[in-house]
């Protein structure tokens, strides 16, 4: 039986009505890993976050638009212009649940920065604002698998240092907002050369829990080493199935 994963739906808002979204990239490189994709809503209820997890084997962390500031204790900044409170609070209670079954865990992009908030870290609202210095992260027109700038490994066992060895990795980039406090129990793995974070993983041996700044998933139908970090992730669910 293959590992059913669970990747969170994003939200989209076409005048009075919000909608689920999820592009077909990311149930695409799932099921290329050997997985099989079960999406979640946007707008679950807390209260159901438990339930929507019990059957799964893995959770993917989807990337999507900014999440509020005030669930890591800040103010926004004028930069910070769209984000939705009951997404928010939605995937904050599936980590949860699946930080209490320590199913395995896969964050990219907003699903990165998700993850260090529920662990207690915080961002860097804006990087062109309080990065002064950095390079590029968010192209515009661009297309989403080209790659736009180079990622440093920094730890040759970590989950980066098994897919791609040493690097440096060329990665794609659609990001205005990073990892700024990186929480307890979280070690970095990658950087970009201008210091933003973009790949950590957790430091507990008897949880995965890998996420990344970029996005793979739009990359694995051109460059086939990306599906390995899918490959990595979902060998983990199989694993945690097989204990269950």
């Amino acid at each position: 039986m293959k590992p059913l994963i669970g990747i969170t739906a994003s939200t989209y808002q076409d005048g009075s009505l919000r909608y689920s979204r999820l592009n077909e990239n990311y149930t695409r490189s799932v099921r290329l890993a050997g997985g099989i994709p079960i999406l979640l809503p946007f707008d679950l209820e807390p209260e159901e976050a438990a339930a929507s997890v019990e059957n799964l084997d893995g959770i993917l962390f989807s990337g999507g638009p900014d999440i509020a500031p005030v669930s890591y204790g800040q103010q926004p900044l004028s930069a910070v212009k769209m984000f939705c409170s009951k997404y928010d609070r939605a995937e904050l209670a599936v980590f949860a649940a699946a930080q209490a079954r320590r199913l395995p865990v896969f964050g990219i992009c907003r699903g990165s920065q998700l993850v260090n908030i529920a662990l207690g870290g915080s961002l860097v609202q804006d990087i062109a604002t309080q990065r002064k210095g950095a390079h590029g992260h968010y192209p515009d027109g661009l297309p989403m698998y080209e790659p736009y700038h180079t990622v440093d490994i920094q730890d040759s066992a970590s989950v980066m240092g098994a897919v791609f060895g040493s690097g440096p990795v060329q990665t794609n980039s659609f990001h205005h907002q990073a990892v700024d406090l990186l929480a307890e129990g979280l070690k970095v793995t990658a950087s970009a050369r201008d210091g933003i974070i973009e790949a950590y993983e957790g430091t507990s041996p008897d949880w995965y829990l890998s996420c990344v700044q970029f996005h793979p998933e739009a990359q694995t139908l051109y460059e086939p080493k990306f599906v390995d970090l899918f490959r990595h992730f979902v060998r983990a669910a199989a694993a945690f199935a097989g204990k269950a």
